[in-house]
């Protein structure tokens, strides 16, 4: 088959959660199909690179609005790529207005990775051009079932929709803790045998500001991983609290680099505050390391990623003091914490690996065609 993601960006060098989602889909399925990524290039003009053997095309922009890019000629690259399939990674404005305005040809299928929460403006002009692309979509991936049944849009479509949950490779979890066992016992020389690890961007719906305001009451350091924002802010807010000196913000880590924090951590924290938190990778992450997550009841992938009282523990959002009690209720517990973290490391192998994933996709794949072929068919009649 011909392949065409199509998005925003592309990893690398963009980091976040879909970009790496699609990379490794990418990297998997050009094994054995075509797989070309649609993007937008940060400049003005388009590139066509090969990342890993995959060509992606950075489509030149105008600048960038609401995080949405603006690139003109995006809807007559979409046009002019032949694909057997166009997988879109939504929400994405941009991408999704240009499919409206360029009717290519090929099955759509979509992974649906959250709502646009905050941006009241764009939405109500956005809603309609979003259930128009949804309605054209063969078949649409939610990556939770919590997801799929408490979003609006997904609601109107739920007979299109098939779970894919989002997946990470255990393999490279275990191979960080075995091959730098000394980088591990580093970092404990550095921060101490126990503590605290927050991974992810450093933006308004991730709730780190009601994690550093829980620090007075937690009495092990707390390491933050990611940037962003709200990193000044943050960072002065620990002044406020007088937790300064025990939070570590290290900016961006290498892939390398970040397994050995989740093995050295005594647990994660994801402490979100919106929706725009669909699912939680970093969980994942952790707990293919055997550790335990303290995170957020926001009616998202969240909760079904993180099982409460079984692979770590879900409190109200916003709630800092349910947040150091559910900390410290997993530090003060240590053979708890290691059974959560065995059996979270358990699940994660079984229903969550990469492996689970493509086979996943892949069947997805098969069976939008078939259902595009048959309804040709039945039009020829």
């Amino acid at each position: 088959m011909k392949i065409l993601h199509v998005y925003k960006d592309y990893y690398p060098p963009v980091v976040g959660g879909i970009e790496k989602h699609i990379a490794q889909l990418c990297n998997h399925f050009k094994r054995k199909h075509d797989v070309t990524v649609l993007v937008c290039n940060r400049g003005p003009f388009t590139r066509i690179e090969n990342v890993d053997g995959v060509t992606v095309i950075k489509v030149g922009q105008a600048g960038r609005l609401q995080s949405a890019p603006l690139p003109p000629s995006f809807p007559l690259w979409l046009r002019r790529i032949k694909a057997d399939i166009l997988h879109f990674h939504a929400p994405n404005p941009t991408c999704e207005f240009s499919y409206l305005l360029a009717g290519s040809p090929g099955t759509m299928v979509v992974t649906y990775h959250s709502d646009i929460i905050r941006q009241e403006l764009l939405l109500k002009f956005y809603r309609p051009f979003l259930r128009r692309f949804l309605s054209r979509a063969t078949l649409i991936l939610p990556t939770s079932p919590i997801y799929a049944d408490t979003s609006p849009y997904l609601r109107e479509v739920r007979d299109k929709c098939r779970i894919v949950p989002l997946g990470v490779d255990t393999r490279m979890a275990e191979s960080a803790g075995s091959r730098l066992r000394s980088e591990i016992d580093r970092l404990h020389n550095i921060f101490g045998p126990e503590f605290i690890l927050f991974v992810g961007k450093l933006r308004y719906y991730k709730g780190l500001q009601f994690l550093i305001e829980a620090m007075p009451k937690v009495n092990v350091p707390l390491v933050v991983v990611g940037s962003g924002p709200m990193e000044n802010d943050l960072k002065a807010l620990t002044a406020n609290y007088g937790v300064a000196e025990k939070t570590h913000f290290l900016g961006e880590l290498t892939e390398d680099d970040l397994w050995v924090f989740y093995h050295a951590c005594s647990l994660l924290v994801l402490p979100s505050v919106y929706r725009s938190e669909a699912y939680g990778l970093v969980q994942l992450e952790a707990h293919a390391c055997a550790k335990p997550v303290v995170s957020t009841r926001l009616g998202t992938g969240v909760e079904f990623v993180n099982l409460d009282g079984k692979t770590g523990f879900v409190v109200p959002p916003a709630d800092s003091s349910a947040l150091a009690r559910a900390i410290n209720d997993l530090l003060d517990d240590s053979a708890r914490r290691e059974r959560m973290g065995q059996f979270a490391q358990k699940r994660a192998r079984k229903e969550f690996d990469t492996k689970v994933m493509f086979e996943k996709v892949e069947a997805v794949y098969e069976e939008a065609m078939a259902g595009q072929k048959k309804a040709k068919s039945e039009r020829r009649r």
